[in-house]
């Protein structure tokens, strides 16, 4: 039976990995960060196998921040804390990529956007369409969620992009959705609308710049495809 007084078993592996996360951040192994990580929800547990098996199930760091609550929460001791914490550093994250964005004197490279687009979307269970608009000089004005769909269906409508980039006095725009199955090729469905987007954008001197479909660890650019 343990004293009052003795200190869990945890308790200087603890103080171990802080000083050496302190003095060279750089060698703490993935699992240590999640384990340091989730010091914050869990004040005396041993959090190593919380830590590898959120690794194991996700596979990377990334995977784990990009993961919805929902399935955050299918793993055993994961609650509305840990959940919270993960997503509040996906949010995080996403905004930093996006200041960067913002920041830009001008969009002119693919994976500038990618960067910020893969991970918002390539772990989301469901579609979400969304659009960057920007000014004559490709400077971002807004970027915003148009239509989020079913597991592999949006239903989005050329007219309702021009109408948007019209209000605001947006001169290009580029297209961005997500393919929950995971494969990023274009469906026929993706061509004939991003073709008809094109045309209606066309008449009203509105460039589409790029569509862009992300999937697991894949993108692809209807651009460099040819299809604009």
């Amino acid at each position: 039976m343990k004293s009052q007084n003795e200190k869990p078993h945890y308790f200087g592996h603890r103080q171990r990995l802080q000083k050496k996360f302190a003095a060279h951040p750089g060698y703490i192994s993935d699992h240590e960060l999640m384990e340091m990580l989730l010091f914050f929800v869990f004040q005396r547990k041993d959090t190593k196998p919380l830590a590898k098996t959120l690794l194991n199930r996700f596979k990377s760091l990334k995977g784990i921040i990009s993961s919805s609550r929902f399935y955050l929460k299918k793993i055993d001791g994961v609650g509305d804390s840990t959940a919270n914490l993960i997503a509040i550093l996906h949010e995080i994250f996403n905004r930093m990529l996006m200041e960067k964005i913002v920041e830009s004197k001008t969009i002119m490279s693919t994976a500038q956007v990618l960067e910020y687009y893969q991970n918002l979307l390539e772990h989301l269970k469901k579609e979400q369409f969304r659009i960057m608009f920007l000014n004559n000089k490709n400077k971002l004005i807004s970027e915003e969620l148009m239509q989020e769909g079913t597991v592999n269906n949006t239903a989005i409508y050329p007219r309702e992009i021009v109408q948007k980039s019209l209000e605001y006095g947006a001169s290009a725009i580029i297209m961005v959705h997500n393919h929950p199955s995971g494969d990023p090729d274009p469906s026929r469905q993706d061509i004939i609308m991003t073709k008809a987007v094109k045309d209606v954008a066309q008449k009203l001197d509105i460039s589409l710049l790029d569509h862009i479909i992300i999937g697991k660890s894949k993108t692809v650019s209807l651009k460099e495809l040819g299809i604009i």
